[in-house]
């Protein structure tokens, strides 16, 4: 066998042939381009297949016996092969002869298509070829034709896959996987592939439309319209037409119920479908399905995409749509006209997409969901002793489920252009001035960095002039609270403890407050495992990139009571108090703590990583808790009323924010149980509010009691 990369060995017969033809030329007699004409079957044969090669359909057809063109016109020839190669997803074809006998008239080969799905498909297959007697074009009307014989392909389309016959055709038939399902940490899934019972009623078998609609309607909880509509609408009589879609977890008894209206031409169906059994519950986290766009589908179809199919989008089911959707198989065939499939020509076998678990409490979530209520804002809750992430509400939020039955027009308008953002997942993608839940950053670089201690005493007074008499800077509060340690700082929210702080480490070096709050994270990316922000830490060389002005010691001392140009979100934050709750040292949350596919061996667990230790003593430390603890607990804190009589032993601090482009404030929460054990630290956040202890707090104090309390209902598998 020999590859033909280029024009093949002609053997010696047919070169004295060609030989002969060029002298006749060059006499003045013929063509010269006649020389190029195949003079044996071989030749014949090579010319065929290079000029498929080469996708020249046209050229092909010339090559075509009279008797194979009487059967296929040229148009039906081309598109046959323009059709077959677009089902097939070949992109290139190779091939070679496997004989160099000029004497024969079946030429076998081999051909290897190169397709985007199947890889290479190899056929060995035999060209026949006849030869016929061809007349010569003449160059005047009054020449006498010339005849000769020329060789010519025998074609039937078995040539392209020898599968073929003149009736079927190619289908590509996709088979697509299961896909991934996306679990909580009591393995209860909030996404997953269900086989759902479909209502619905096929118009032939109805006899008594009344009937139908009068029984089916209210069972079913819809209107009767809905059911009318069902019945009467334009499609075929035959058709199936679905009314409802019973919920994921609807008992079968339940079910039963509508198979019994068979007599009324009632009929269920089981469907696969994808389903978020807790409705819009994480559904920021878990994202939604939405039908694969015409952009999407051109890089998408080589993979068994199609129009209509869906794909995931945002959230974990658009950011790991690969993983989860598992990889698509298909069996090229053919098949006659009835529709039967026939010979398979190539089949690729499906891959099941991976399950991913997440550290996500279902239960949690949904408490924290509703302690949001309908509040523009978000809450997070992590367990400090591993970091894991127990939830991460967000409002206002959407329901996943709508993208797969089909959203209607006034549902699509009433999500894509409500001014909150219902898709925006706050938890993560919200940046906001962090307000006074800052300030225990501010007191750990005073302590390390700007040469205070935990006794360092401030003078609290109503304004603060350490700027200049021209630049007086207000506290929060109008009464003088006297001289405050830092802990005491954090306990009165006192704006001139921290100014002071700030304004030290700014005299020393403009970028030092600055490289240390990185330190605590903020910034920079926390590695939870989907779409997040980074906030903002401005420094000299950020105000005069991004503002164009010098750096001004209001600046830092804005800085140090979270206000300014400093942004975080709130995962930002709770990581960081995560990390002063317990451990001291700064993690990546623990969102997705396993993935692989079911039924096998090969998942892979994943832990909270280290980032780095905080830059804070131990004492430094333990100063900023106690500081914390003296919030909610101390007669003098902040949030003394609000966990006054609590059940559980919480450290926490609030917060306001100046939303000066908004015109409102955003306030905060955060706060962390039971102190000398924490297993829950928590933040809320509320876009529009006046209080963060007033209207936060209270959140997060039931939250809390309910989840140390042992009050939520644990998942079960």
């Amino acid at each position: 066998m020999w590859k033909l990369t280029m024009r093949p060995r002609i053997a010696i017969a047919s070169l004295l042939a060609l030989l002969s033809l060029v002298a006749l030329a060059c006499s003045g007699g013929g063509d010269p381009q006649e020389t190029e004409r195949p003079t044996t079957a071989l030749e014949a044969a090579e010319r065929f297949l290079q000029l498929w090669q080469d996708d020249d359909y046209a050229e092909m057809y010339a090559l075509l016996s009279s008797e194979s063109r009487a059967k296929i016109d040229e148009k039906t020839f081309i598109g046959r092969y323009e059709a077959i190669k677009e089902e097939a997803r070949i992109e290139t074809i190779e091939y070679s002869i496997a004989s160099e006998d000029p004497a024969l008239t079946e030429i076998p080969f081999e051909v290897i298509f190169n397709t985007s799905f199947f890889g290479t498909i190899p056929q060995d297959n035999v060209i026949p070829l006849v030869q016929e007697e061809v007349t010569l074009p003449t160059e005047t009307p009054d020449e006498v034709p010339q005849t000769r014989n020329e060789w010519r392909v025998t074609w039937t389309p078995s040539l392209y896959f020898k599968e073929l016959d003149d009736e079927s055709l190619v289908n590509f038939f996709t088979r697509v996987p299961r896909r991934g399902a996306i679990f909580d940490r009591h393995q209860k899934p909030l996404a997953v592939d269900a086989d759902l019972a479909v209502v619905g009623v096929v118009p032939d078998l109805v006899v008594d439309p009344a009937a139908v609609i009068a029984t089916l309607a209210p069972a079913l909880g819809v209107p009767g319209e809905q059911v009318s509509a069902a019945i009467t609408n334009d499609l075929p009589t035959y058709y199936f037409n679905p009314v409802k879609t019973l919920p994921y977890g609807t008992p079968p008894e339940e079910v039963q119920k509508f198979r019994d209206m068979v007599d009324l031409g009632v009929v269920v169906r089981d469907e696969i479908q994808r389903t978020y059994p807790h409705g819009a519950a994480a559904a920021h986290v878990v994202g939604y399905m939405t039908e694969v766009s015409e952009e999407q589908l051109e890089t998408l179809a080589p993979q068994g995409y199609g129009p209509g199919d869906m794909i995931g989008a945002a959230g974990l089911e658009g950011q790991y749509d690969e993983l989860l959707g598992g990889k698509r198989g298909a069996l090229l065939a053919t098949v006659s006209p009835e529709g039967t499939i026939g010979a398979t020509i190539a089949e690729a076998v499906t891959e099941p997409g991976q399950d991913i678990y997440l550290a996500l409490d279902v239960e949690v979530q949904k408490k924290a969901e509703a302690e949001l209520g309908e509040r523009v804002g978000s809450i997070v809750a992590m367990d400090p002793r591993d970091n894991s992430v127990l939830a991460l509400a967000s409002f206002p939020r959407f329901d996943p489920n709508a993208f797969i039955r089909g959203l209607t027009g006034a549902e699509a308008d009433a999500l894509f252009n409500d001014p909150r953002q219902p898709f925006l997942n706050r938890a993560l993608l919200a940046e906001y001035p962090p307000g006074s839940t800052f300030k225990v950053v501010t007191m750990a670089a005073g302590l390390e960095r700007g040469g205070h201690s935990t006794g360092s005493r401030f003078h609290c007074v109503p304004v603060w002039t350490g700027l200049g008499e021209d630049f007086p800077q207000k506290n929060w509060q109008t009464t003088d609270r006297g001289w405050l340690t830092p802990a005491e700082g954090l306990m009165a929210s006192c704006n001139p403890v921290f100014f002071d702080l700030a304004k030290s480490l700014d005299e020393i070096d403009e970028n030092l407050f600055p490289d240390y709050i990185r330190q605590f994270g903020y910034g920079a990316a926390t590695g939870i495992g989907i779409d997040e922000a980074l906030g903002t830490v401005p420094d000299p060389k950020w105000k005069e990139e991004n503002i164009g002005d010098f750096w001004y010691r209001g600046d830092a001392v804005n800085i140090g009571i979270g206000q300014g140009y400093v942004t975080a979100t709130p995962i930002q934050i709770a990581n960081a108090y995560s990390a002063i709750a317990r451990t001291g040292v700064l993690r990546k949350p623990l969102l997705i703590t396993k993935m692989g596919t079911a039924g096998t061996a090969t998942f892979q667990e994943f832990a909270a990583e280290d980032i780095r230790p905080l830059p804070a003593s131990p004492e430094t430390l333990e100063s900023i808790r106690y500081g914390l603890y003296l919030v909610t607990q101390g007669a003098g804190g902040t949030s003394y009323q609000a966990w006054a009589g609590s059940s559980v032993d919480a450290a926490g601090k609030s917060g306001t924010a100046e939303d000066l482009a908004q015109g409102s404030d955003h306030v905060f929460f955060v706060a962390y149980a039971q102190r000398g054990d924490p297993s829950i630290v928590a933040l809320g956040a509320l876009e529009t509010g006046e209080s963060g202890s007033r209207e936060v707090a209270p959140m997060l104090r039931r939250l809390l009691e309910a989840y140390i309390g042992g009050q939520l209902a644990v998942s079960t598998p």
